[in-house]
């Protein structure tokens, strides 16, 4: 059997409920031993998105570090797209089995990483920024799965014009053709993988986290802390929730 090689990897997390929301409808996991981690942000306010972000969260984990290792490893952005499509049929068994969490959906996005490979995928707007800083740069790894600005007629649908950034186009917990996207990075030492709710990257600039990171990136709980601290700053109108891993030699 053919092991893939394991990264040094260090993880570090936070997840705030913020100063104004009464509960947190994020949800996060890392699975250390297999180097798999999986973030998700609730839809629906009253319509349990705190139960839709556990169950996404738990069944991709789940899924993933049930996965017999060579799969994972000959066929990995497939299997992490799977993940997510097996977390939508858990939500989707709950929702037909209980009424009221029926409109109850969810984010995720979902990495693992081996060797100095960095594989994921995602559904919704929960991004995965990869962190350079020995070259000062920043990159969003994921694209918001959320309803295109330029395609609407903001004379026509003023409302839509203006929410359509928050409208997600792709979640988990729909009966709709569920289309995970899947990518795949090469990775350097001292990287780190950023996955974060919208509650980070709608109130800290790429631009910021990439200055923290030059910073305090040598010590991960220090950067979290900051990056936190900074959302709360700003009013913390939201949860906030994050996933840090950094590779080591």
């Amino acid at each position: 059997m053919h092991m893939p090689e394991k990264a040094n990897i260090i993880f570090c997390s936070r997840s705030h409920v913020g100063k104004v929301r009464r509960n947190n409808e994020d949800f996060l996991q890392i699975h250390q031993d297999r180097l798999i981690a999986a973030i998700a942000d609730g839809i629906g306010g009253d319509d349990f998105g705190e139960v839709a972000s556990q169950i996404a969260v738990d069944a991709s984990v789940e899924y993933l570090s049930n996965a017999n290792i060579d799969t994972l490893d000959q066929k990995p952005v497939q299997e992490l797209g799977n993940a997510i499509k097996y977390a939508n049929e858990a939500i989707i068994a709950i929702q037909r089995n209980e009424k009221k969490y029926r409109n109850m959906g969810s984010t995720l996005s979902c990495f693992w990483i081996t060797g100095k490979q960095l594989h994921f995928s995602w559904v919704g707007d929960s991004r995965i920024y990869l962190i350079r800083p020995s070259a000062n740069k920043i990159t969003m790894l994921t694209k918001d799965h959320t309803l295109d600005r330029d395609k609407i007629d903001a004379a026509l649908a003023p409302d839509l014009y203006r929410r359509a950034p928050s409208i997600l186009t792709q979640k988990v917990g729909s009966i709709l053709l569920l289309k995970p996207d899947t990518g795949s990075v090469e990775l350097e030492n001292d990287d780190i993988v950023l996955a974060c709710t919208d509650g980070l990257s709608d109130h800290v600039k790429s631009e910021l986290m990439l200055e923290y990171a030059a910073k305090f990136g040598d010590n991960l709980e220090s950067y979290a802390n900051l990056l936190l601290d900074r959302v709360l700053d700003c009013g913390g109108q939201d949860n906030v929730s994050f996933i840090l891993a950094q590779v080591k030699p």
